[in-house]
């Protein structure tokens, strides 16, 4: 009896359904029925309105709920608060710490009153975007001589930013971050100025302010002293610098040197000759240490009076054998100079300035000495001194080689001559000639007959070209020795059958010869100079042969040869005729015998 009804939708469309109870079980009895209409109402329904954005700093939103069926609303979600509370459809909500840190918040309006439905609900998206920051830099100084404040600033959430604060100017405008600003006078005076760097183009956002306060320190401040004059060869100044705010000084100008240093304030100047020339040098002090202010600098002139002058000349180079120097020393002001340094001598003496110095072996030796000029009759000034150095140069050198020995048969000699530091060389001595010039270092060299038959001739190298030194010569003696003599002997006369000859030849002046020519046998061989020649067959019938001796070991000598023939005499020819045949009882035989290349024919009988 206590079932739970639900309608169909449409019964819920058509406002309404009849519904019937029906008895059942009733016996005899008819059944009975009874009816309820059941009446649908319309349920409620809760509006939050449109969702929204706002900037951190202006975060406030008035809420516009609405309600339709129920009696009214409440507003739940967030962590902000709701004014006047949260029951009041258009409260305003304050968002809270946690809603701005997570950007986001989503409100939940309820209806309430709702009768016997159920309470409807709706959200509402509050997004919130960053508010404008704005740096205007960190707190700085600058100094009084250098008061250009350069500024830094930064704006983010906003279109940008404009300065404020101070009656100075900005540049280019108040409205570039990064502008500069140069205060006024006044503010310089009063040592500090506060500017303001506003976010200008907020949107929904609430404008925000930076603050950054620069001091103004004061400006350093320096004083060099008043000018001095001193005298031109006692030059050096004692020179001393107030300064005030920075932390030190640095002394400039001039070419001179400062002791103990540029950065002293308390100094001595020593100027540089050209300065003592010129009569006059100014320095300047200059601060240093200045934190951010501009260096300030004070000068002092310092006028120096003319003084002695003392001019040594200039360097010079002169050969180290051709060392007698001409010196070219000059003085001014001063009475008179002399020339000290050096253990040499000068010449006509040491108050001369031409001077001729000579020096000594041991300074040509290390190659250079160094003399000094000194003004004397200075009256109230102190000398004036000058150095020049004299430098040794290396002197020519001539290497005409080591001697050499030739043959009388072989007597051209191949120069190989050397110079040093000199242009060139010329041959001299002999009578000989040279090839192709007695200048060319490498000539070849001829002796003459005489020389080869005296066996000797010296040659003399000289160096041409010395520049400022004087010539050096070296020697090269040749010796000739005698050329080898052959001497194959007399010419030989053999006979065809007894053809082998006995040959006597002799060498001189080589160690020995060797037989050529011919086609036999030399025995033992033909390095023997008495060896036995033994001619072939056809030399045999030739009747002669041709032997040549030429010797051998000849050193620097050319071999030469020498000839000898062998004549070859036909052998005797015997014939006796031929057999012949003869009777017992005439037993007479008359011989025809014949002998020729002998000395004589003979014909004999024989019985």
């Amino acid at each position: 009896m206590s079932a739970i009804y639900t309608p169909t939708a449409a019964e819920i469309a058509s406002g309404s359904v009849t519904l019937t109870l029906t008895t059942t079980g009733n016996g005899l009895c008819n059944a009975a029925t009874d009816q309820v209409l059941l009446t649908f109402t319309d349920p409620p329904s809760a509006n939050a309105g449109p969702d929204v954005t706002r900037c951190a700093n202006n975060a406030a939103v008035a809420l516009g709920g609405s309600v339709v069926v129920a009696t009214g609303g409440v507003w739940s979600g967030g962590t902000g608060t709701f004014t006047p509370n949260a029951n009041t459809l258009n409260a305003t909500y304050n968002p809270g710490p946690g809603d701005l840190a997570a950007g986001q918040v989503t409100l939940t309006l309820t209806t309430t009153g709702n009768g016997n439905c159920t309470p409807a609900t709706d959200t509402k998206i509050i997004t919130y975007t960053p508010a404008p920051i704005v740096n205007a830099g960190v707190n700085g100084s600058v100094c009084a001589n250098a008061p250009v404040i350069a500024l830094n600033g930064t704006v983010t959430g906003a279109a940008g930013g404009v300065w404020s604060g101070g009656a100075g100017t900005f540049s280019p405008n108040n409205i570039t971050l990064n502008a500069t600003y140069t205060p006024t006078a006044a503010e310089i005076a009063a040592g500090t100025v506060t500017l303001t760097l506003t976010s200008a183009g907020n949107g929904q956002c609430n404008a925000v302010s930076s603050n950054v306060t620069y001091t103004i320190t004061p400006a350093p401040t320096v004083n060099a002293g008043v000018d001095q004059s001193v005298c031109g060869n006692n030059a050096t100044a004692t020179l001393g610098a107030v300064i005030t705010v920075a932390t030190g000084v640095q002394w400039s100008g001039g070419t001179g040197a400062y002791s103990p240093g540029s950065t002293a304030q308390n100094i001595t100047y020593s100027p540089s000759p050209i300065e003592v020339v010129n009569g006059s040098v100014t320095l300047i002090a200059t601060t240093t240490g200045n934190g951010n202010c501009a260096a300030v600098s004070d000068a002092v002139t310092i006028t120096y009076t003319q003084a002695p002058v003392a001019n040594a000349g200039p360097d010079q180079t002169v050969s180290s054998n051709n060392a007698n120097t001409t010196l070219a020393g000059s003085f001014s002001i001063s009475t008179g100079a002399q020339w000290t340094g050096g253990a040499g001598t000068y010449n006509p003496n040491n108050t001369t300035m031409n001077a001729v110095y000579t020096p000594t072996p041991a300074e040509i030796a290390s190659g250079s000495v160094t003399l000094t000029l000194i003004t004397t009759g200075n009256g109230a000034c102190s000398p004036s001194t000058d150095q020049m150095t004299i430098s040794f140069g290396a002197a020519p050198t001539a290497n005409a080689g080591p001697d050499q020995t030739v043959c009388a048969n072989n007597v051209s000699v191949q120069l190989n001559g050397a110079v040093t530091i000199a242009t060139g060389g010329i041959w001299s001595g002999g009578t000989g000639t040279y090839s192709p010039n007695s200048g060319a270092l490498n000539a070849i060299y001829t002796p003459s007959a005489a020389e080869i038959a005296a066996g000797t001739v010296t040659l003399t190298l000289t160096t041409v070209g010395n520049g400022n030194s004087n010539p050096e010569s070296d020697q090269i003696t040749i010796t000739i020795t005698p050329a080898p003599i052959a001497n194959a002997g007399v010419n030989l006369i053999t006979c065809a059958n007894q053809s082998t000859a006995q040959l006597a030849g002799v060498v001189n002046n080589a160690t020995g010869g060797v037989w050529s020519g011919g086609s036999g046998t030399f025995n033992p061989s033909n390095t023997n100079l008495n060896a036995t020649y033994t001619p072939t067959l056809g030399e045999v019938a030739a009747g002669t042969v041709t032997l040549t001796l030429t010797s051998t070991g000849n050193g620097l000598c050319n071999s030469v040869s020498d000839q000898m023939t062998i004549t070859i005499a036909p052998s005797p020819v015997v014939n006796a005729g031929v057999d012949q045949t003869v009777c017992s009882n005439n037993a007479t035989v008359q011989m025809a015998g014949t002998v020729r290349n002998a000395g004589r024919s003979e014909e004999h009988t024989s019985e």
